[in-house]
């Protein structure tokens, strides 16, 4: 049977503390499979229009001014949206560098001049 090579796209709701735990949790499971994240986005919970304009009108009862005030100070669950690529190998990106020996900070091998102290790797 093939493997289908779609990019899988999943939501996790919830406080943004609460979305990123379970990203990571399904991220090991979603490793295990071949696909890995190559994107995610963050986008805070609103109540929309309708809900501001209802608590508008019961603002003239007490009620609906404190169910006011609670929906401008608490904010509700946001969404996590994860977009997942089927990668049959990591591939992990090397950078080769040295070390300087003036200051002893790691810098690009392509280097001529230590960006942290200015030694000049030509001399």
């Amino acid at each position: 049977m093939a493997r289908s090579n779609k990019p899988i796209v999943r939501t996790y709701r919830g406080k943004q503390a609460v979305a990123q735990r379970s990203f990571l949790n399904d991220a090991e499971k979603q490793e295990a499979k071949g696909y890995f994240p190559v994107s995610e986005k963050w986008e805070p919970g609103s109540y929309g229009c309708l809900g501001f304009l209802v608590a508008l009108v019961l603002c003239f009862v007490l009620i609906g001014f404190l169910i006011f005030i609670y929906m401008v100070l608490v904010k509700p669950p946001g969404t996590l949206t994860v977009t997942y690529e089927y990668q049959p190998e990591q591939q992990k990106i090397v950078v080769e560098e040295k070390t300087c020996p003036k200051c002893a900070e790691n810098v690009k091998a392509a280097a001529l001049v230590c960006r942290f102290c200015g030694h000049d790797f030509a001399h």
